[in-house]
């Protein structure tokens, strides 16, 4: 299950499966992929200054899904099947970012980020 930029942040942008996101997510420009797993990511327009959005790298591993794939062949030459089954007890994991789009780039919000090495999270749980 690929992420992405993951979707824009303030009212009425999060999460809008009943009004539709690619009402957010989308524009005329860019149109929303029917590529299996490219279709499910949230956001493919354009970036501009003073947008707020999440990044939310992740990956996950969903047996009953990927068992399903395998059956209907879909995505074949894509994945790897059988280099996957080590890894349907793992789960899942996603970071997530909020930043907002500057004229030079991006800045991330918040005080600081939240611990994402191992080492980091260590530290932040001892103290």
């Amino acid at each position: 299950m690929p992420h992405g930029l993951g979707h824009q942040m303030g009212l009425d942008v999060h999460d809008m499966e009943d009004l539709g996101e690619n009402f957010v997510g989308y524009d005329d420009k860019y149109k929303r992929a029917t590529q299996p797993g490219l279709a499910s990511l949230r956001m493919g327009k354009m970036l501009e200054v003073g947008h707020v959005l999440t990044v939310e790298p992740g990956i996950y591993f969903i047996p009953a899904l990927i068992e399903k794939w395998k059956k209907e062949e879909t995505c074949k030459g894509l994945i790897n099947f059988s280099k996957l089954k080590p890894y349907y007890k793992f789960g899942g994991i996603r970071l997530e970012d909020d930043i907002l789009i500057t004229s030079k780039g991006c800045r991330l919000l918040g005080a600081k980020r939240l611990p994402i090495t191992v080492e980091d999270v260590e530290r932040e749980m001892a103290t």
